[in-house]
């Protein structure tokens, strides 16, 4: 077989490899930013544990949204709480169906003293779910799709093979 008849299958190999390493590095940006967005929420989680203080809040309201679905609704808790001589209000950060909160509920929130808008209700579910899923998700995810990108680099094929 002569040079020229190569040429062709060493090029489309060639753009195989191009494209699968563009997708893997897309695909690990995009893992890496939810791990990093996991991480700061656990890093605001662990500095309310530490460093913030309590205060007695109460739920004033459901607010609604869409459910992952698209359907309707799940209801996430608007929390109002007093510190240093002034009210502040804040959204709970996990939505539940049915809602997990009343309206006129009483909960414990915990908030950075020195910027009290930072606050989360002081349950470990409420600090720490989103963090212990996004990230071992995250990169599970990851390490299953770098597995059959790097073996089709290697290959040589193409992805829809």
């Amino acid at each position: 077989m002569s040079n020229a008849n190569k040429t062709p299958g060493i090029v489309d190999q060639t753009v195989n490899r191009l494209q699968i390493g563009c997708l893997t590095l897309f695909f690990n940006l995009l893992f890496g930013g939810f791990c990093l967005w996991g991480v700061y929420a656990a890093s605001i989680s662990w500095r309310l544990e530490t460093e913030g203080q309590t205060a007695l809040g109460i739920v004033t309201r459901l607010e609604e949204s869409s459910d992952s679905e698209g359907g309707c609704c799940v209801y996430s808790p608007v929390v109002e709480f007093a510190a240093g001589g002034q009210t502040y209000t804040f959204e709970g950060d996990n939505a539940s169906d049915p809602p997990q909160y009343r309206v006129g509920q009483q909960v414990n929130v915990r908030y950075d003293p020195t910027d009290p808008n930072t606050a989360q209700i002081d349950s470990f579910f409420e600090r720490w779910l989103f963090p212990i899923i996004i990230i071992p998700a995250m990169l599970l995810t990851a390490l299953i799709v770098n597995f059959f990108m790097i073996r089709a680099w290697w290959r040589g094929s193409s992805l829809e093979e």
